[in-house]
């Protein structure tokens, strides 16, 4: 989680005078960024009251209201802001959570100052990868953060060629241990990496 911080805090630049919306459930992974990055950079968190967060007009005003400067959401959230009328050319927008359709990015990257497509399952400790999305290119999942590893395999752990289909696999620092009381489906998605250090396990995405 420290790793993973840190690596967010140099890839979007944040800082001490930044200011961050926290509109995700903490049920959800992804509001462990929303909350601890502020605190580790020493910004500040404008917490989303009850009920509000499926509501882009409410959203837009408190971004507003608040000069929020970072805003993390799913694809959903920001249809949900755009729609309400989302034009914040300062605002250092983040996606995950679901696949950021190109369309959706073009339109958001339109509105703010920059946009960051997040990539990453629970098991690697939220976000294993980054892109900065500029107008006109496509989009990606981009690179891996820092102390994480990406390898896309064939079905016999393989390293396949570029554009040919495989799965990708996740390694590094953020790989979780695996699941609490459920080892065959442990054995199943954690295996061993070739590649990293001794003991070291992939996680398979399924992507």
């Amino acid at each position: 989680l420290a790793n993973l911080l840190a690596t967010m805090a140099d890839h979007i630049e944040a800082g001490p005078r930044d200011r961050w919306l926290g509109l995700t459930s903490l049920s959800f992974d992804i509001s462990t960024v929303e909350l601890l990055l502020p605190l580790a950079t020493g910004a500040r968190v404008v917490l989303v009251p009850e009920g509000q967060q499926r509501d882009g007009g409410a959203l837009v005003k408190l971004i507003e209201a608040h000069g929020i400067t970072h805003v993390q959401a799913t694809p959903s959230s920001w249809r949900l802001m755009l729609a309400a009328g989302l034009h914040h050319p300062g605002l250092v927008a983040v996606a995950g959570g679901e696949a950021l359709p190109e369309p959706l990015a073009e339109e958001l990257g339109a509105v703010c100052g920059r946009l960051v497509n997040v990539y990453g399952p629970t098991e690697t400790t939220v976000w294993s990868t980054l892109a900065h999305l500029t107008t006109g290119a496509p989009v990606t999942i981009g690179r891996p953060l820092a102390a994480t590893r990406a390898y896309v395999l064939d079905e016999r752990g393989t390293p396949v060629p570029d554009f040919i289909p495989g799965e990708l696999h996740l390694g590094g620092a953020g790989v979780a241990h695996g699941y609490r009381g459920r080892p065959g489906l442990t054995a199943q998605r954690f295996v061993p990496d070739p590649w990293g250090p001794p003991g070291s396990r992939l996680y398979r995405t399924g992507d």
